[in-house]
């Protein structure tokens, strides 16, 4: 696992909480080319983002507790991770600059406005 002060990463839109039994984690196909995304961990545990273009290609992102990190990207998309590695909520590349935080309890990605 990697920790990512200032890389490359994400941005989106989104699906909040945890996905329902049977939906599809998927990302759609995107027209993203440049995005900067300031994400705020809500969560009191640290967690685990993966950053890539499948759920299976990319990186995994550290996120500490109650803290802030940001990241640059092109077509990339973000899905939080539970303790046991799996996808629980998917954050998907909208064009230029946005902040998402993980929800305080954990299994949900919101943009925040």
């Amino acid at each position: 696992m990697q920790r990512i002060a200032a890389g490359t990463l994400l941005a989106a839109t989104l699906a909040c909480g945890p996905a329902p039994s049977g939906e599809s984690l998927t990302p759609e196909p995107t027209t993203v080319n440049d995005f900067h995304i300031s994400v705020f961990n809500a969560c009191t545990d640290d967690v685990t983002l993966h950053v890539g273009t499948t759920q299976t290609a990319g990186s995994k992102v550290l996120l500490f507790k109650l803290s802030r990190d940001s990241f640059k990207g092109t077509n990339e998309a973000v899905w939080l991770l539970d303790p046991d590695e799996r996808p629980i909520a998917l954050y998907q590349p909208i064009q230029g600059k946005q902040k998402l935080k993980v929800t305080a309890d954990c299994t949900g990605l919101a943009r925040e406005h």
